[in-house]
């Protein structure tokens, strides 16, 4: 008999996503788009809620507050990013804050982490995006 954490980590090694020792690892080719997930457990709705997305700890990849973010009113995401990650708003209500990183580069390999600073406890969601050459 299979669990959902069974179902949940086949699903993610077709998508081209594994778990590894840090959380998640997503493999893609360059110049294809790149899904990091981030999902809250309890499903609550994050609509109202902050998070925030960096690379490497430093480059600010994407930021929610409340429906506001880097594509429709915050200042200061990295260069590198602006104009190609989007979050799924649709999605939000179920406590999803992945987001997507459009015409992927090899630089934009490296380790991200996904934020939740005002949810109790505080979460913080880690994934490893590895860009192969086409």
């Amino acid at each position: 008999m299979r669990t959902s954490l069974d179902l949940c980590v086949c699903l993610l090694t077709l998508c081209g996503t594994t778990l590894g020792r840090t959380g998640v690892k997503v493999d893609v080719k360059e110049g294809s788009d790149a899904v990091l997930p981030c999902s809250l457990s309890t499903k609550e709705d994050i609509t109202g809620e902050i998070f925030d997305w960096k690379k490497d700890d430093q480059k600010k990849v994407f930021m929610y507050d409340s429906d506001i973010h880097y594509n429709n009113g915050f200042t200061g995401q990295d260069e590198q990013f602006k104009g190609r990650v989007s979050h799924f708003q649709d999605q939000l209500k179920n406590g999803d804050a992945s987001i997507k990183i459009q015409n992927t580069k090899m630089a934009d390999s490296g380790n991200y982490s996904c934020f939740f600073p005002h949810i109790q406890p505080r979460q913080t969601f880690n994934i490893e995006l590895v860009v192969d050459r086409s």
